[in-house]
């Protein structure tokens, strides 16, 4: 199995893959976010040779003020492969450690979700300090002997190009949304796109499986649970992964056991927690699925009705003049009325808070509800191209 490296500046590189321990000596290595050719090599070399890496995006302050003033030692107490970080797009990060168990398994799962595409080589759009960037788009290809392909900048044509049969694109809504909008077009319904971080509408879903004739698996899961469920293209209902198990707490909030769970967490200190992860998610079940509501800190409750800030977003980002949304829900028992919604906008041209109540109620109802809104000239995100709620 090889890693081809296609650079920017248009010739290519090429890795041999080696399965071998190269050394007896066990390190702690710290793997950021600036090159990914570099990245995936280490992250493959400390995989084989069973030392622990701690991948994290150097861009993110708090995380690498937290790893500047921690003591290396005391990641050599706890058992584990491979630690990453959430986003911390609604506070503080936390880092989740994996074991070679949690990964092995997982990419188990996978390589049968996908067995029937009979996979030749997995292209690599998204960076490897995103667990299901080095889940799927290293571990499993290097598991399973399968070539990887990898740019440091792919522009939505550069991997038009090179998607050939049987392949697995390893992707974000960002890309998809982004093929969508060129005018070139492909066959590719013999390959398979796998997208995660954030779901996709299905206006853009639509769109993209006509244009290219291919489907799309749509991953959910989180940092410190890794992969709970899959569907396909615009499907309403998720199917949990082979091994996980759902349920739900008396507020309808998901909760995972699974062989993928983080037994332990980093914050502040460490944390031992279990197979069992209690999430944020409001779900509605139905037999051996789910409807995923959203997260219930990004539920708007009106009148008895819920409806997710994630189809707020997707209305307000369909509108012209607004490129970017970022909506949350602020509650408090001190409110005499429903919660308020906290409305920043990416815009180039002018909208008040009553242009954005006529937007939303045109979709969604003719409901009375109180927002709070903000126009930036840039919202921030991270290296996947996750909103993040800092500096708007």
């Amino acid at each position: 199995m090889k890693l081809i490296v296609l650079n920017d500046d248009g010739t290519k590189s090429t890795h041999n893959l080696s399965k071998t321990t190269t050394s007896n000596i066990k390190e702690i290595n710290f793997i950021s976010s600036s090159k990914k050719e570099q990245n995936a090599l280490k992250i493959c070399q400390n995989y084989f040779n069973n030392n622990k890496t701690i991948l994290f995006d150097e861009t993110n302050q708090i995380i690498s003020s937290k790893l500047s003033n921690i003591d290396n030692n005391i990641f050599n107490t706890y058992d584990f492969s491979m630690m990453f970080f959430t986003s911390g797009s609604t506070g503080n990060p936390v880092g989740a450690l994996k074991t070679k168990f949690n990964l092995e398994e997982e990419v188990k799962v996978f390589a049968k979700l996908v067995k029937k595409y009979n996979i030749k080589q997995v292209i690599v759009t998204v960076p490897f300090i995103h667990i299901y960037g080095t889940l799927i788009g290293l571990l499993y290809p290097i598991l399973n002997g399968i070539d990887i392909v990898l740019k440091e900048h792919f522009l939505p044509h550069n991997l038009l190009d090179i998607i050939d049969d049987n392949s697995l694109v390893v992707t974000t809504p960002l890309y998809i949304k982004a093929l969508n909008k060129i005018s070139d077009t492909k066959d590719l319904s013999k390959s398979i796109f796998i997208s995660s971080t954030a779901p996709l509408d299905n206006k853009n879903i639509n769109i993209f499986t006509n244009k290219f004739n291919t489907n799309i698996i749509q991953l959910f899961g989180s940092t410190e649970t890794s992969g709970i469920a899959y569907k396909y293209n615009d499907c309403e209902l998720w199917t949990p992964l082979e091994n996980v198990n759902i349920s739900t707490n008396e507020q309808n909030e998901l909760k995972v056991t699974s062989p993928f769970v983080s037994k332990v967490l980093y914050e502040n200190d460490f944390k031992t927690i279990g197979d069992n992860f209690q999430t944020f998610d409001y779900i509605e079940q139905y037999e051996n699925k789910f409807k995923l509501i959203g997260r219930s800190s990004k539920i708007l409750k009106i009148a008895g009705k819920r409806y997710s800030t994630i189809q707020i977003e997707n209305i307000l980002e369909d509108t012209d003049g607004i490129s970017k949304a970022l909506v949350f829900v602020c509650s408090s028992k001190d409110l005499l009325k429903d919660e308020i919604l906290d409305i920043t906008i990416e815009n180039t041209q002018e909208f008040t808070p009553l242009d954005i109540k006529k937007i939303l109620k045109s979709k969604l109802s003719n409901l009375k509800f109180s927002i709070n809104l903000k126009c930036v000239k840039e919202i921030t995100t991270n290296s996947i191209g996750k909103k993040l709620h800092i500096n708007v």
